[in-house]
């Protein structure tokens, strides 16, 4: 699979990752996952917004930082490492699903 845009990859991985308790921040991956890309979609059923970002990713309206994405949004980045990215969200137990290029 090719994206244009996007570096070769020789493998593909996916995942699903939740914010437990809105207002806190969570790492993507918890261990190094090394990629080239990525591909991360809110999930159809978030009633509110998930941000992603670095680690000073925040979900608040009032002091968001980070990139926001409603439900089904996605946004694609090129990064070398899934625990790079951190996610926050409005709601409690919301979140995305990724695909990613190693």
């Amino acid at each position: 699979m090719r994206f244009v845009g996007f570096p070769s990859a020789n493998e593909l991985g996916d995942g699903r990752k939740a914010v437990t308790t809105a207002g806190t921040r969570v790492p993507l991956s918890a261990s190094a996952v090394p990629c080239c890309w990525i591909i991360i979609t809110a999930l159809s059923g978030n009633t509110g917004t998930v941000v992603v970002g670095s680690s000073t990713v925040v979900a608040s309206l009032a002091t968001r930082r980070g990139m926001p994405l409603d439900a089904s949004d996605s946004v694609n980045l090129s990064v070398t490492d899934l625990n790079a990215i951190y996610l926050d969200s409005a709601v409690n137990g919301e979140g995305v699903t990724f695909v990613y290029g190693k």
